[in-house]
């Protein structure tokens, strides 16, 4: 289990122990605009999971000693991680069947087009970004130790690192999002005939974010900010007919909280801003960027320039011997899952939080931080 706690800072360099490693705070994360992770002094740990860079970066200037923070575990922290693991598991099931059919493989299945990519890749799969994805899902199985790959110390040129096309994966939150909304949703809301308008409004919506997801791997904003206007209502309809403080009720606002942090996940990040680090560092490392890339789910996108190719070319080998060091087992996505992944361990993590943690938050940036109060004089 202790090979697992540095992946449970979940909030991608959000993140800090507190007095032991039950107990954890949320961080806004350092050097926003400009991430804050790339130099040789800063930690990697609390800078690698998966996704949720993405919602500490849009949750503003968030106080690090409020009760809410105080209130996450590490531990439930740490079982969000393994499932969105798996759920990535299924995104990548979709990705390797609809390139075979785009590929026209008819011969083929899905499995198969996994295996030549994680086996035998061609230049092409290089440079379409696949071969280096496979590499990455292999480094973030839960089973690799943490520090081996988040500490990785081989040196990354910052150049290269400015040619790889960072593509955010909206595709698998938005798994997690439908999960959630179809697997997760307390008794309460589905048997009440009371939230039936607004439940069914909700499910709606979330449907036409996994379709955008699916075909674009982008959700619009607009789709997005209507998802938040279905969670307000269906919370407004709660707050009416559920008694404050009864456990239906903090079944249900856990549960709106969740969504509520996916949709706020949906967001896709403005990736140059925190590329803008780079600038201070001729170098990086190699587990620098993978932490990067975990922190903001963020995937190898399709190299078009002679730059971007050339990065890849690069990059790839480094990946692979990364891999074969730490042994990575294979992720096979194809293979049996040992038990379906559970959506309301998302619930459990976002229920230390207030919902108006979810709602418009400071610009951290745009005002000064008020001083430590004073002790009062005698």
């Amino acid at each position: 289990m202790l090979r697992h706690l540095g992946r449970v800072a979940f909030l991608a360099a959000a993140f800090a122990c507190l007095g032991g490693p039950a107990q954890a705070q949320y961080r806004y994360p350092g050097g926003y605009g400009g991430w804050g992770g790339w130099g040789g002094g800063s930690t990697v740990g609390g800078d690698a999971a998966r996704g949720m860079g993405v919602y500490a970066a849009g949750a503003g200037a968030y106080n690090e000693q409020t009760a809410e923070a105080r209130s996450i575990n590490a531990n439930t922290a740490m079982q969000v991680n393994e499932y969105m693991y798996q759920v990535n598991k299924n995104n990548a099931r979709e990705y390797y069947g609809r390139s075979q059919r785009e590929q026209k493989e008819a011969s083929a299945s899905g499995e198969t087009t996994y295996r030549r990519i994680h086996d035998n890749p061609s230049q092409h799969d290089i440079q379409t970004g696949d071969a280096l994805n496979a590499v990455l899902d292999d480094l973030l199985n839960p089973a690799v130790p943490y520090q081996a790959v988040m500490g990785a110390p081989q040196p990354v040129d910052s150049r290269l690192v400015k040619n790889i096309v960072f593509r955010y994966a909206a595709n698998m939150i938005a798994i997690s999002l439908e999960d959630l909304s179809a697997n997760g949703v307390p008794d309460v809301l589905l048997t009440n005939p009371a939230f039936q308008v607004e439940r069914d409004a909700l499910r709606a919506q979330v449907a036409k974010a996994r379709k955008e997801a699916k075909e674009s791997d982008e959700i619009s904003p607009q789709t997005l900010a209507d998802a938040r206007v279905k969670i307000q209502a269906l919370q407004q309809k709660v707050a009416l007919v559920l008694a404050e403080g009864s456990k239906d009720r903090k079944e249900a606002d856990n549960f709106l909280k969740a969504l509520y942090g996916i949709t706020k996940m949906l967001k896709t990040p403005s990736v140059d801003q925190f590329l803008k680090g780079l600038d201070r560092y001729p170098t990086t490392t190699l587990g620098r960027v993978l932490s990067f890339m975990s922190s903001f789910n963020l995937r190898f996108g399709v190299a078009q320039t002679p730059d971007q190719q050339v990065a890849y070319t690069q990059l790839f080998p480094m990946l692979a011997q990364l891999r074969d060091q730490v042994q990575a087992p294979d992720s096979n996505p194809y293979a049996a899952q040992a038990a379906k992944p559970d959506p309301k361990k998302v619930t459990a993590y976002f229920s230390g939080m207030s919902f108006n943690h979810f709602g418009p938050q400071p610009d951290p940036h745009a005002a000064p931080v008020p001083p430590a109060p004073q002790p009062a004089q005698p």
